[in-house]
């Protein structure tokens, strides 16, 4: 046999086939006739049962990095009692709690949150869903029973469409209930008056409807369920770019298309809002009208012509084998059927609180108008626009805005608590409910739309992968180990092994994917929500600040910034959703390998590839850490008066000397720096990729 080199002798290296004579701290493996130990960290000798000087060297290295963290963090804590204890005290009078139990506030919420239009809306909201969910089962599971008939068969697996969604339904423009819309749109523009151009024209009537006044807090709630079923829709649209263009069809055709289909379906939900925001008998009863026609259309369209997880014809041609994947993870019973129903669960409550909030809103609408001995005051206040009445609101005394002005002055202490159970119910260190500040509509409209996107999409991250992944995962382990026998090539040959040192061997076994992936879904849904907390509230401190013309955090305005400043008021939430979406991806790409990882470590107890990482990373970060955390002792203790909590410099001809070699000692270290702070950046963008603060 020929010697070719390290690389040859390494394919000939395998594990031992019986125990492992190398010890807990070493691989075993046989080259020919030989045992060979290759030892793990920083362990040394032949059955790997010596500490090497360099892993006592990083034993004592850790040792002192945690004893001055926790110093550190002991002298914060004892500072901060002590400075506690010397506080002067304040002869307090003990005064009775004005503030109400939560048992209180809990009744109080019922008794508000309880009217009887909320008591019927909600009830109503209930019976549809629940009957629209049942009829949904019952189209699926017709369809379902067509396929599992073909999957038992070995034929071709798909359904046979209904005839009218040919009809109905042309490149999926709704022909239906668009001209409807729009006829509901002349409607709204016949009726709604113009402000200030040509008024004297058609009575001042004839203007293009508003969908919503988004920087004012009108009907907020109703605004974000319609943009929560907006986003269910838009995200239908999106799955279809990852599919390929059609034989006449170019790429910036079928582009053009969806564009032109994401337009068309904006256009479907804008007379429903503008018929809210005009609010008249009227265009109420041909929003109720038009509203039941969509819902019903929806049902039968996506129950009968295009449910999420049974293909067609065109499906079938484009991807044979995914309904087949499906149907021997999840099995030939209803399992599928039950995951596409409870998927459709936050859709149809959407579309039902629409269809049951519009007929109340125009009984009430009737109500009022028909009742009779009213007041000076209400009669006055019914022939006011919703701007008008918008105003008269905010002078109330109890108003948001009032509450506003009385809390300008007053300390966060001083403040009164939340008088809403939502907010009582939520820890402060998570969000703090404050009850004189509102989101606008806008705000409640586009996370309305992001958590309805998240729940969507993760759904279909796991309906969608999970089969995929009991398939490719011996395939998946074959390819790693081709490029880490790659890895492992390139650094045997440009390795130095004059000393007669073994050649290096590593390898990564995966986990269970399945149990991995589930972990790395959990983790990046939760991430994202904290990231969108966060943005929530560094929103509302914004506009508090700026309310009170503070730019401590927000620059302020230029002249010359002016149309960009218009210019991102235009895309900021559609903005907002796509870095979501794109968010997601790269936080599921770390998270998933972070969760591979980890399964591997527990899986197989050691694993040699994530081994040699640490070995190689572990005293830089050592190194780094201890370094940070002694600057920020001497630099609090030692260098600032009173220990930091001023910025006055203290013993100066110490901290000149000390600078003097720090500056050789940082140029030093400025390499290993310099990576932690790629890899801090890394990390920070992934996590914050879908904050779009």
């Amino acid at each position: 046999m020929l010697y070719f080199g390290s690389s040859d002798l390494y394919k000939l290296r395998i594990r031992c086939p019986t125990e492992n004579k190398c010890g807990r701290y070493g691989y075993c493996y046989m080259n020919e006739t030989e045992t060979l130990c290759e030892c793990k960290f920083w362990w040394e000798g032949e059955l790997c049962n010596q500490q090497s000087d360099s892993g006592k060297q990083v034993i004592i290295l850790g040792c002192l990095t945690a004893t001055l963290i926790i110093i550190f963090y002991s002298l914060r804590i004892i500072r901060r009692i002590y400075k506690k204890c010397k506080e002067p005290k304040e002869n307090k009078e003990k005064e009775i709690s004005q503030d109400p139990k939560l048992i209180n506030i809990a009744i109080q919420h019922v008794k508000k949150s309880t009217s009887v239009s909320s008591r019927v809306i909600t009830i109503l909201m209930i019976i549809v869903a629940t009957g629209t969910l049942l009829a949904k089962w019952s189209i699926i599971k017709q369809i379902h029973d067509e396929i599992v008939n073909k999957y038992n068969n070995k034929e071709p697996v798909y359904f046979s469409r209904k005839s009218f969604c040919d009809i109905f339904d042309i490149q999926q423009f709704n022909v239906v209930t668009f001209p409807v819309a729009c006829l509901l749109v002349i409607i709204c523009i016949v009726v709604t008056k113009r402000i200030s151009f040509m008024r004297n024209k058609c009575y001042g009537y004839g203007a293009p409807p508003v969908p919503l006044d988004f920087l004012s807090h009108l009907d907020r709630k109703f605004a974000a369920v319609i943009f929560a079923i907006i986003a269910d829709e838009l995200f239908e649209i999106v799955q279809q770019l990852g599919g390929s263009s059609g034989p006449k069809e170019g790429i910036l055709v079928t582009f053009l298309l969806r564009i032109f289909q994401v337009l068309i379906m904006g256009f479907r939900f804008y007379p429903i809002l503008s018929s809210v925001y005009i609010n008249s008998i009227v265009t109420l009863l041909c929003a109720t009208i038009y509203a039941w026609l969509d819902y019903s259309f929806t049902i039968v369209t996506q129950g009968m012509c295009y449910p999420s997880y049974y293909p067609t014809y065109d499906d079938y041609l484009q991807n044979s084998t995914d309904i087949n994947d499906k149907l021997d993870y999840y099995g030939a019973g209803s399992a599928l059927i039950a995951i596409e129903v409870c998927s459709n669960i936050p859709r149809y409550l959407c579309l039902a609180y629409v269809s049951v909030k519009l007929p109340v809103m125009l009984v009430e609408k009737i109500y009022n108008q028909r009742k009779k001995n009213l007041t000076e005051e209400n009669k006055m206040e019914m022939q006011l626009t919703r701007e008008g009445k918008l105003l008269l609101t905010v002078s109330h005394p109890d108003s948001t805005e009032m509450l506003y002005v009385r809390n300008l002055f007053r300390s966060a202490n001083q403040r009164p608590r939340s008088q809403v159970l939502f907010a009582r119910l939520i820890p402060k260190f998570i969000y703090e409910w404050r009850d004189d500040f509102q989101f606008s509509s806008r705000i409640l409209c586009v996370y309305a739309s992001i958590f309805f996107l998240l729940f969507l999409v993760t759904v279909q991250a796991c309906v969608e992968l999970l089969p995929v992944l009991n398939l490719i995962q011996s395939s998946l382990q074959t390819m790693i180990d081709s490029i880490i026998d790659l890895i492992t090539l390139i650094i045997n040959i440009f390795s130095n092994n004059d000393n007669g040192e073994d050649p290096v061997s590593i390898n990564f076994p995966l986990p269970n994917l399945v149990k991995s992936y589930l972990c790395a879904v959990a983790m990046t849904v939760t991430i994202i929500v904290i990231q969108l907390i966060v943005l929530l509230a560094n929103i509302r401190r914004n506009l508090l600040q700026v309310y009170r013309g503070d730019d401590s955090e927000i620059p302020r305005r230029h002249r010359s910034q002016y149309i960009s400043y218009a210019t991102g008021n235009f895309h900021f939430a559609g903005y907002f959703i796509g870095y979501l979406i794109w968010g997601f991806i790269i936080i599921a790409f770390f998270s998933t390998t972070f969760c591979i990882s980890v399964g591997a470590f527990i899986t197989y107890g050691s694993v040699e590839v994530l081994e040699k990482i640490l070995k190689f990373i572990l005293p830089s970060l050592l190194l780094v850490t201890f370094k940070i955390f002694l600057n920020k002792l001497l630099a609090q203790y030692v260098f600032l008066q009173h220990c930091g909590d001023v910025l006055a410099l203290n013993n100066r001809r110490s901290f000149m000397i000390f600078i003097y070699f720090n500056f050789f000692l940082d140029a030093f270290l400025g390499y290993c720096s310099s990576l932690c702070r790629t890899a801090t950046c890394l990390k920070s963008y992934s996590i914050k990729s879908s904050n779009n603060d």
